[in-house]
């Protein structure tokens, strides 16, 4: 086998077409006149040729890269998070582009390193952006497409689903279903710090607009023995029946355990509510209510944002309106149905 790189000129000869035929097909050109058919032998040529073509040369060309950077500060990257972006990725695709996941603490403040190395059509950001940053992303020409995820202050999250959003949800439900006392329950999880502490906050917020009276919340260990503890102490405070809004539903499956544990009843002294809709709430016993998120709808935001950034068609990507979050009811928090 030949190991001098193959070029345009050989897929032109082998698909018996020119050169400017082969450029024209390979780079997605539509404002030139080719046949169908003209053009899938070229595509099939190429494919079985194994030819790649220069990214560099076709940033060059078309005066944008074919990436789309996805920037993920230092969070876990993991149950709806991963989903969501896993859907922007789906997305993407569909523009000829490559979406490219970059995680972890190690690129903020050097994002001009990354930038050098990468050919971008742009970068989406879903925390702000160091001033350093910001710069390197200035003077690479590399446009910014801000998803914001959390509040900041003067910059509140510019997505659909916030951590509002998702606690309102939780409290609404809570409170519709008869509970009068309100906690909210995390474990401790370094990575998820920020959005745990900016879901406490709406929390607490949220129970002061509802009329909550001395709604409680804490974040514990992630074990059975110290999510016992926090419950014994809350329920000891009043028999009326509490209900708990949990971090996620990792952290509910452990409420359920431990009630069960200490025999108390649920949903009838406790009623839990999860947070991201996953198996494990279906498939404790009982089945644990959880929020359920829209992620293709906030993915299909996010896709828009990047597609009028690289001047892409959204022609048929309109849906109709649907909740961005809801509640899926299950045994764990239906009071009225155990009265």
């Amino acid at each position: 086998m030949s190991s001098t790189p193959l070029t345009v000129s050989d897929v032109a000869r082998e698909a018996s077409v020119s050169r400017a035929t082969v450029s024209y097909v390979l780079n997605g050109r539509r404002d030139v006149r080719v046949s169908e058919a003209t053009r899938q032998r070229v595509l099939d040529t190429a494919r079985r040729l194994g030819y790649v073509g220069s990214p560099a040369a076709r940033a060059l060309r078309s005066g944008r890269g074919d990436v789309v950077l996805l920037l993920i500060p230092g969070w876990e990257v993991s149950g709806q998070l991963e989903l969501l972006l896993e859907e922007v990725g789906r997305l993407v695709a569909e523009y000829g582009l490559v979406c490219l996941r970059y995680e972890g603490e190690h690129w903020q403040g050097s994002l001009y390193k990354l930038l050098s190395r990468i050919s971008c059509a742009c970068v989406v950001t879903f925390d702000p952006l160091t001033a350093d940053d910001v710069q390197a992303l200035e003077s690479a020409g590399v446009p910014e497409v801000s998803s914001r995820l959390l509040d900041h202050p003067g910059m509140p999250h510019n997505t659909a689903i916030g951590q509002d959003t998702i606690v309102a949800a939780q409290v609404d439900h809570l409170l519709d279903q008869g509970y009068t006392r309100l906690a909210y329950l995390a474990t401790e999880e370094r990575r998820g710090q920020a959005f745990i502490t900016s879901r406490i906050e709406a929390f607490h917020e949220i129970s002061t607009m509802r009329g909550v009276k001395s709604a409680v919340s804490a974040i514990v260990p992630s074990n059975l023995e110290s999510i016992s503890d926090i419950l014994q102490a809350w329920l000891a405070q009043s028999v009326k029946p509490l209900g708990v809004a949990a971090w996620n539903d990792l952290t509910a499956l452990g409420i359920i355990s431990s009630a069960a544990s200490q025999q108390i009843p649920v949903p009838q002294n406790l009623g839990v509510v999860g947070g991201d809709n996953t198996p494990i709430a279906a498939l404790a016993r009982p089945p644990i209510s959880s929020v359920k998120f829209n992620l293709p709808s906030e993915a299909k935001q996010i896709a828009s944002r990047i597609a009028e950034v690289i001047g892409r068609d959204e022609k048929g990507r309109t849906a109709e309106p649907v909740p961005v979050v809801e509640v899926v009811p299950r045994l764990s928090s239906a009071l009225r149905s155990s009265a």
